[in-house]
Order: structure tokens, then sequence, then C-alpha cells
């Protein structure tokens, strides 16, 4: 089947490729299968984790790109780039926290911290910023937002009222005290996750992605015990009976999970795919008949969990557009499939994650494969 339209909004290829370069890898592939008869369409996406502010730039190019000296995970500081105008600012935390960075794994888990991310909504509410976006995945923390909470001048007692500073005490937190000059926050803080995870359970933040980070078991097993104290502590604070918190809170190590207790409807968690769908157009002029070419760099069943990929196949069967899946790598076909996913292509098959230039290269080829079929 030949198209008049296609769309071309992959994520990032985690390790190799940009959205931005994925796409137009994608791009090319396309005019080498069809030539110029076709209407081509970028338009680069994220979910919420790496890469979301080259997107966001991208596709908004206006923003101002500013930089802020913060503390990375270990405490070092580093200049971070973020984006804001007169009244807005966007900040992708893996541009801080992220887990490729050789500096936020100097120390073990445990001892890592988000209080860098604290120390920027700060300085934006200082600044008088009225909406404050929080790109949440990426980190390589899990320590539930206790940087953020420290950052902002709480405090964590111990029964004996000892002040706890640290993960590895946090399991002994019983009490939350504000500091004296605390006032609500009136910004509004948007965060964007790239997960639906919770923050605590099998597929929370300690037990699920806690291990990914460099925890043990042993670590896990604390980590959830802590992490549920300070749940439990913010609820009391935000003076709702459970711990409740919103779909994504586990997204980032569940760094948002202060800013949900402190500023009560001030704050709120969406997921950053549908954001970008929005943001880019896409969700409102994706039509049937459009074929939609997307990807990432891998397609797992962790893919189903809000990742920027399942929800274009979303939208796609919505409209009633086709949809093709060409990823770096795909594992979980049973999963995929049980999920009725569309066509998925694996890029490479050896496992091997190539050059930037290699990537692009097979990105383009494989485009050019799976459309040679369609004529």
């Amino acid at each position: 089947m030949r198209y008049d339209r296609i769309l071309i909004a992959p994520d990032k290829f985690k390790g190799t490729l940009s959205a931005m370069r994925a796409a137009r890898a994608m791009s090319s592939g396309v005019r080498s299968a069809w030539g110029d008869t076709v209407q081509v369409v970028e338009l680069p996406l994220a979910d919420g984790g790496e890469g979301s502010l080259v997107a966001l730039h991208s596709l908004r190019p206006k923003l101002n790109l500013r930089a802020d000296i913060l503390s990375n995970a270990s405490g070092l500081n580093r200049s971070v780039c973020y984006l804001a105008n007169e009244t807005d600012a966007y900040f992708e935390s893996a541009r801080l926290l992220s887990l490729n960075f050789r500096g936020n794994c100097r120390l073990p888990l445990l001892d890592r911290t988000s209080g860098g991310v604290g120390r920027w909504i700060l300085h934006m509410l200082s600044l008088k910023k009225r909406e404050l976006f929080l790109f949440l995945g990426g980190t390589a923390v899990c320590d539930g937002g206790l940087g953020i909470l420290l950052e902002f001048g709480f405090h964590l007692l111990d029964g004996k009222g000892n002040p706890i500073h640290s993960l590895r005490n946090l399991p002994n937190a019983r009490r939350l005290i504000p500091p004296t000059t605390f006032t609500s926050i009136e910004a509004n803080i948007k965060m964007l996750s790239d997960v639906t995870n919770p923050l605590l359970g099998p597929t929370g933040a300690p037990q699920l992605f806690a291990p990914q980070k460099g925890a043990t078991p042993s670590d896990v097993a604390l980590l959830e015990d802590g992490l549920a104290r300070l749940s439990h502590l913010w609820a009391e604070f935000a003076e709702q009976g459970e711990t409740n918190w919103p779909s994504g809170v586990g997204a980032g190590g569940g760094i948002a999970l202060p800013l949900l207790g402190m500023t009560r409807k001030q704050a709120t968690i969406g997921s950053g795919s549908s954001f970008f769908l929005e943001e880019s157009g896409l969700a409102s002029t994706i039509r049937p008949g459009d074929l939609v070419l997307t990807g990432e760099g891998k397609t797992d069943a962790g893919t189903l969990a809000g990742k920027l990929v399942d929800a274009v196949v979303h939208l796609c069967r919505k409209v009633g557009a086709d949809c093709l899946v060409i990823s770096g790598a795909v594992t979980d076909r049973d999963r995929l499939d049980a999920a009725n996913y569309p066509k998925t292509i694996a890029v490479s098959t050896n496992g091997k994650i190539p050059s930037r230039k290699e990537a692009a290269n097979e990105l383009s080829q494989a485009v050019k494969r799976a459309l040679a079929l369609e004529k």
C-alpha cells in the first residue's frame, strides 16, 4: 500500500541517536524507498525522560536556552541547561542526574541525591516563574525526593528526635518538620513522567528500577521501607488520608513525591508522551490513512508502561492511521503481541550498539527495506 503522507515520530535511540537524528535517518529511508512522491513530516519526540529538552527546543525554538550551576547525584557541581521564557521554565532531570554520566555513579545508590533539582526549583521560584515543567525520567537516583525535601529546608526526625539526612536511616523516620518560613508554593509545577509506575511495590521505584541503578537486594529492601515511610509522612503533611499518589510517581526514583506533598494542588504529574504528542501537533494533525513511523532504542515490555512509542501506537489506533515501529532492538514479542502491537522491526539482531554514523545508516536501510515490502 502506498501513502500520501508519512509522519515520522520517533523517540531517541538511547546510546546512539537523538530523536532528531533518528527522524532524519528514517526520512532518508523513506526517500530511498519511495522517492519524492510522498509527503514526509519529521516530528522528533520524547516521553519525559532523556532527550526531552532537545525535543522540546526543536518544537519551540523561541524558548531561551539558559544554564545553572547545580549539584549532581553525587553532590558535585556542574553546569546544566534548561529552557525558559518570561513566565515558564522547563527542566530535564536526566540532564543533571542521568545514569549515563560517570559523575552520578561516583557514589553508591544509597548516597546519591536529588538535591540539585530542588535547588533549580527554588531558583525558578525566586525568579517568579509561574509555570515550571519538570521532566522526571532517566535519573541515577532512587531517593524519593529526599534531597529535594532537604533543599527546601524540611527536616526528618526519628522516634528519638534525631535528624535523618540519609537514605540509610530513612526507614526510621517518624516526623516531617517544615521550615519555619515555609509558605505555599504559588507556581504551578507540572511534572512529566516517562512511565506509569507507582512509587512502591513490584513495579515501583525501589523494586523495579533501583537494581538497574546499582542497588543490591538489601538496598532494595531498605529503599522500599524508607520510601514507604516517606510516602506516609508526606500524605500526613498534605492532609490526605491515604498514600494514593498519581500514576507515574515512581519515575526518576520518586523525585516527584515531595513536590506533590508540599504543594497540594499546585503540583501535578502527567504523561510526558502525551505532552509531546500535543506539543508537536501530532495528536491533532494525524489523519486516517496516514502512515506513522516511530521507534526507540529498544522496544520491550517496558514500552507498554507509558513510553513514547506506546503512546504513538495508541494514537494511530484511535485515529485509524497505520503504524510501523522500527527500533534498535525488540524483545518481549509475546507481550507486544498480546497488546496487539503493529508490525515491529528490529534494526539490529546481533545485540551490538553501533556508532552514531552506523546507527543512522542502519536505521535508514531498515526503513527502506520495510517500505519496499509495502509497494
